[in-house]
């Protein structure tokens, strides 16, 4: 479970808070330092701690910690506990036991996480299922057919929470009264989109997660949606692009998938569409596998579980997969 807000100590949500939109050697540092609290203990101690761990996570970094220290020091523990307290919202942090070893086997991975909710050792089993903001009616279909057959399969679905797409998946993963995880761009205090509000409580209240890398009051600036999108990548064996343009932030999320070695597949549409020009894209690249129905993601998944990639992953991960789909599903 993540560390409930009254219990966090106070260096670790410091630290949390200094390093949002940090340099990475800041994040490297925390991972060498074992985790938030040691890394704004080091800060604290006197002499050149803090400055040598810099410098053996990233040579040459060692000259940032004044800033590190100048932003720890303005940081303020007790508003964002206040914040956390009143949403339920807990933090999972680099190192903790609870920290999903899917994303932990990303490069650069998130020091923090807040949550609404928790993650399960079956999210290892998930699907990423992403597109469009501005949907046609077809990928608000697909998108919603999709995700309900995964859920029903008792398959993860990871998503973003944005209109269109997004959304879908949600809903889709709901009513089949699956397990759905939103991982959103701003801070879990006023998150956005405002409309989305009550669906992201659904999504706690029926045993799924709300997530974010942002501390609570964090704004959903442009910036931020390309590093949330690669959590969206981490947390997933898979990424299923529904509808895309070829410039947009789910076939980002796709190139992250692949870096990252996790299966990517995409739902073909009508060959005039410009919102499905991405997923023809990919799938004339090779990037991505072509499906046609929630059964042939499984299909699938089972196949990259046994490749050497997905095998190791889902091992890390302690989730034995299933050796075959176990049913059609539509």
């Amino acid at each position: 479970m993540p560390t409930d807000a009254t219990i966090l100590d106070e260096g670790t949500i410091r630290a949390a808070l200094a390093l949002d939109r940090g340099c990475r050697s800041w994040r490297m540092a925390a991972r060498g330092a074992g985790g938030l609290g040691a890394l704004a203990h080091d800060a604290r101690a006197g002499g050149s701690t803090l400055e040598l761990l810099l410098e053996a996570s990233d040579p040459g970094s060692g000259g940032t910690a004044v800033a590190l220290r100048e932003r720890l020091a303005r940081c303020d523990p007790d508003g964002e506990r206040a914040s956390m307290e009143l949403l339920g919202v807990g933090l999972v942090a680099v190192g903790d036991s609870d920290y999903p070893p899917m994303l932990a086997a990303c490069v650069d991975a998130p020091v923090a996480l807040w949550i609404r909710g928790a993650f399960l050792a079956n999210d290892a089993w998930s699907v990423a299922v992403v597109g469009a903001r501005r949907a046609t009616a077809y990928g608000i279909e697909q998108a919603g057919r999709f995700a309900a057959g995964l859920a029903a399969s008792e398959v993860t679905v990871v998503s973003g929470a944005a209109r269109g797409i997004d959304a879908e998946a949600h809903r889709g993963a709901l009513r089949a009264e699956g397990r759905t995880i939103a991982v959103v761009g701003g801070g879990l205090r006023d998150p956005y989109p405002p409309e989305h509000i009550d669906l992201l409580d659904e999504i706690v209240a029926t045993g799924g997660a709300v997530v974010s890398e942002c501390p609570m009051m964090a704004v959903a600036t442009p910036d931020r949606f390309p590093s949330r999108n690669r959590i969206i990548a981490g947390l997933s064996l898979g990424t299923l692009v529904v509808e895309a343009a070829v410039r947009s932030g789910a076939i980002l999320t796709a190139n992250l998938a692949c870096e990252c070695n996790r299966l990517c597949m995409a739902v073909p549409g009508p060959v005039q569409c410009g919102r499905s020009a991405g997923c023809h894209l990919l799938i004339q690249s090779m990037q991505a596998c072509l499906v046609e129905n929630p059964e042939d993601v499984l299909n699938h998944l089972v196949s990259h579980a046994t490749t050497i990639q997905g095998a190791q992953l889902l091992s890390g991960a302690g989730f034995d997969p299933p050796r075959a789909a176990a049913r059609r599903v539509s």
